[in-house]
């Protein structure tokens, strides 16, 4: 695939830990019949754990229309989510669902990525102005701008050039559109140039551990640490990351507290349950160690395909799937001859699968068979492992070998 002409990649110091690099590339495209304006940017985006900047892209659509080839840089052996948006006067007009890629050292090619309209909620905008990010959302002659910590109210002033909208009762806060870009002082602080970056969800994240019991959260841009039960909080701003070989390092030292995240499977010392990420929080010269992440992760948003139903393998050529839905909270795919979902449960406890609804399909007699075996043993899983090679093991309560095997195929 072409790269995009005047690509601007965005390589980053603080992840000059990571010796290994692996090219990413795709296209971004809408279906839609309308042509692009003129002047729209092209954005894309990869960010690692705890929103950490990977690599950037952005370049000007140049009058052309869809597709638009971009390619990117990332870290070896580090997953990461890429987002995709057309911006147009620092408002994003397309968007894309995040695509998670896996770690790895291979080059990867995304190949076409369709953008979907962008409806705004509340927020029409994300910015951001060097290490800060703050959104921002207008209505009628008025600006709201929010950061991690403040909101402001601010009316719009003349200016000449752009839109500038300022805080009535302080000059030193204003939003001040200019194209691609804006200029943002809040306080009296002047901001780095701001650029507009895709839209992107503020879930929480948590870590957790025994001996002493121990949880993380992250959210906002905030840290809060409980070293034990009972013992008051410790808080701090979430600073940028650093890359160390393939872990995320997070140093606050105000707070004397260094959190490790390493994308390696942790496992609950005392349930067993697998979690995304291994976390060592280092705290007052001491190192709380547990997992962090949510388990759900591990499985929602790929396609298994299973490989062994019972320790006697599938039938040659034969299509049996699972596809967990994080939201919906049901697992679906293909049972060998027929299309099924299924309800799940996933707790701290374990995993367990519902009956499942078929269609009605009739096939040859091994299949059927097969299939019926699968959607028993679906009923019998009580709980999941990641083994290190990917392969997903589900496992039932009366036996030390899974009921079933499978793997996300490459």
């Amino acid at each position: 695939m072409l790269r995009a002409a005047g690509l601007s990649l965005l390589a980053l110091s603080v992840l000059s830990g990571a010796a290994q690099a692996r090219s990413v590339e795709g296209a971004l495209t809408y279906l839609a019949r309308m042509a692009l304006p003129a002047g729209t940017e092209i954005v894309i985006e990869a960010r690692g754990l705890q929103d950490t900047l990977l690599a950037e892209s952005r370049f000007q659509s140049g009058g052309k229309q869809v597709p638009f080839p971009f390619s990117m840089t990332l870290p070896d052996d580090v997953s990461a989510t890429i987002r995709a948006a057309m911006v147009l006067d620092g408002q994003p007009i397309w968007v894309s669902n995040p695509i998670t890629v896996q770690a790895g050292s291979t080059a990867l090619d995304l190949g076409e990525i369709v953008l979907t309209s962008f409806q705004p909620m509340g927020f029409a905008s994300t910015l951001r102005c060097g290490e800060v990010r703050l959104r921002v959302g207008f209505f009628e002659d008025r600006a709201v701008l929010e950061t991690d910590v403040d909101r402001f109210i601010l009316s719009q002033v003349p200016a000449a050039s752009g839109a500038k909208f300022e805080d009535a009762t302080d000059q030193g806060t204003f939003y001040w559109s200019q194209g691609d870009t804006a200029l943002v002082s809040l306080q009296g602080e002047v901001l780095p140039e701001c650029v507009a970056v895709p839209p992107e969800p503020d879930q929480p994240y948590r870590a957790r551990g025994t001996e002493p019991f121990w949880s993380l959260t992250i959210a906002g841009g905030q840290v809060e640490l409980i070293p034990n039960i009972g013992m008051a909080p410790v808080r701090a701003r979430l600073p940028r990351a650093g890359l160390d070989g393939a872990d995320f390092v997070f140093d606050m030292t105000s707070a004397q507290m260094l959190l490790r995240l390493s994308e390696v499977i942790c496992r609950d010392l005392m349930t067993g349950t697998p979690y995304p990420q291994t976390v060592v929080v280092t705290w007052q010269e001491g190192d709380l160690q547990g997992c962090g992440g949510e388990t759900i992760d591990l499985l929602a948003g790929l396609e298994w395909k299973v490989e062994d139903i019972g320790g006697a393998g599938i039938v040659d050529r034969s299509e049996v799937t699972l596809e967990f839905d994080a939201v919906t909270r049901r697992v679906a795919g293909r049972g060998g001859c027929n299309r099924y979902n299924a309800a799940f449960d996933l707790s701290g406890e374990g995993l367990s699968i519902g009956p499942a609804a078929a269609t009605r399909m009739a096939c040859v007699a091994a299949l059927m068979e097969q299939e019926q075996r699968f959607f028993e043993a679906l009923q019998r899983i009580s709980r999941f492992d990641i083994q290190p090679d990917g392969a997903l093991l589900l496992y039932s309560n009366d036996g030390q070998d899974p009921v079933m095997t499978a793997r996300v195929p490459d």
